[in-house]
């Protein structure tokens, strides 16, 4: 994104942030408050994460550099342009991704709100890579992602899993984010008939799960937010809990929970 487009948008996206949902996904308490503790830190978490439990919240910190595999090279967008609407509006360029300084801090008993909140864009949950979670959406706010990609000659605008840097010129400095399923964490992780495994956390502090539901099911009744409550490997009594999916929304859309590193944070969420 240019910067003088990014300066005229900042202030609208700043605003809609904090937007309830018009479904209202958190108005029924449909798990009760767990300690997230046990599950989070059995996790499979990179090198590059470190977690910090206190008694009532958590601290995530990471560099946010995937621990997987990615391509050296990205379709990045040329000056000016905000959403590529063509191969014409790309460039073939070496991997821009460069290391994040990320802190988030989080809930360890995480509760559903009256009202969900509108996820902006920049990070909104970090995955077991260290790496961020994007909602679905482009710079533009309304183009999905994962429904507007490009290739060409073997080079990609978003990468195998799911993700890609955000673009030079653009704010988040540099960072590699996911906007869907992370095939490169949930294929090493998943077993077929079986819940997908816990792989990452939101800024709310309810969990992140692959596209796999119960006995490897699609996952049934999904929220406005991507989410629902039901038991899972890590929390066998029910938490309520994200999924990332194979269909649209693809990721967190909405967030069911409190996310005070979110509210705190205003110049990392603005893409």
């Amino acid at each position: 994104m240019h910067p003088n487009i990014r300066k005229l948008l900042a202030p609208a996206i700043a605003a809609a942030i904090w937007m309830p949902c018009s479904a209202q996904a958190g108005t029924t308490p449909d798990a009760p408050s767990v300690d997230t503790k046990p599950g989070i830190e059995g996790a499979p978490w990179g090198k590059n994460v470190a977690i910090t439990f206190g008694k009532d919240t958590y601290t995530l910190a990471s560099d946010g550099i995937p621990n997987h595999p990615r391509p050296p090279k990205y379709l990045l967008p040329k000056q000016g342009v905000v959403v590529p609407e063509s191969p014409a509006d790309l460039y073939a360029g070496d991997d821009p991704t460069l290391p994040q300084n990320y802190s988030f801090t989080l809930p360890r008993h995480p509760t559903k709100k009256a009202h969900a909140t509108r996820t902006g864009f920049g990070p909104i949950g970090v995955l077991v890579s260290g790496a961020a979670l994007f909602n679905p959406y482009e710079g533009d706010g309304k183009t999905v992602a994962l429904q507007h990609n490009f290739t060409v000659n073997g080079v990609s605008f978003i990468d195998a899993c799911n993700a890609h840097p955000t673009p030079p010129g653009g704010p988040n400095g540099l960072a590699y984010h996911y906007h869907g399923v992370p095939h490169c964490i949930t294929d090493a992780l998943d077993k077929p008939k079986q819940h997908s495994k816990l792989i990452g956390v939101a800024l709310d502090g309810f969990p992140i799960y692959g596209p796999l539901g119960k006995d490897g099911a699609k996952p049934s009744q999904l929220d406005e937010c991507n989410g629902h409550a039901e038991p899972t490997g890590e929390f066998p009594q029910g938490i309520y809990h994200y999924h990332v999916t194979e269909d649209f929304p693809y990721t967190v859309r909405c967030l069911a929970g409190d996310a005070p590193s979110l509210a705190s944070q205003p110049a990392a969420i603005i893409q």
